[in-house]
């Protein structure tokens, strides 16, 4: 078994699998399914996240293939995942940065060309391969009192990453 160290306090504890809510990703409903974990004697739970950058491709590509309406952290992500600053997203966008800002913290929801347009732009300088398929995709809005389905993230032994509809 793997031992960690425990990023609060410092103490090395031993590790299991188990199921991470991935709040470091600035979404609320990121669950990384099969990581490994500590509950430290100090009320610390830590995670040990390989490849990071492969996790968030990942996110990323569960963000453009569900069928609901981006969210403004969503929106969010994806523009830093891409590494732009507000402005020039806003403009390949084809809004001011108020209305990006509106947009990413839920003050108002773009229109369903914008939220298409922000996937196709993601795709387009991302994952070119899915940029046709992102055009043609139609998207339903969600209740407004129904929050947003958990994205889960199945952690495999080689350390890939990949969108399932629940841990087991």
């Amino acid at each position: 078994m793997t031992e960690i160290v425990c990023s609060h306090c410092g103490k090395v504890q031993e590790a299991f699998r188990g199921n991470y809510r991935y709040l470091e990703s600035g979404l609320d409903n990121v669950i990384i399914c099969g990581v490994d974990l500590i509950d430290c004697d100090c009320g610390e739970t830590s995670a040990l996240i390989p490849r990071i950058i492969a996790l968030h491709e990942a996110i990323a590509d569960c963000l453009l293939e569900q069928d609901t309406y981006l969210s403004g952290k969503e929106i969010r992500f994806l523009r830093k995942n891409l590494g732009l600053k507000g402005k020039v997203f806003a403009n390949l966008v084809g809004v001011d940065q108020a209305t990006l800002s509106r947009w990413e913290n839920d003050k108002s929801k773009p229109s369903a060309r914008a939220d298409r347009l922000i996937r196709f732009l993601y795709a387009s300088k991302k994952k070119p391969e899915k940029a046709e398929e992102i055009a043609s995709l139609t998207y339903k809005t969600p209740p407004p009192d129904q929050p947003k389905p958990p994205l889960h993230l199945l952690a495999d032994t080689r350390k890939q990453y990949s969108c399932v509809r629940e841990c087991r």
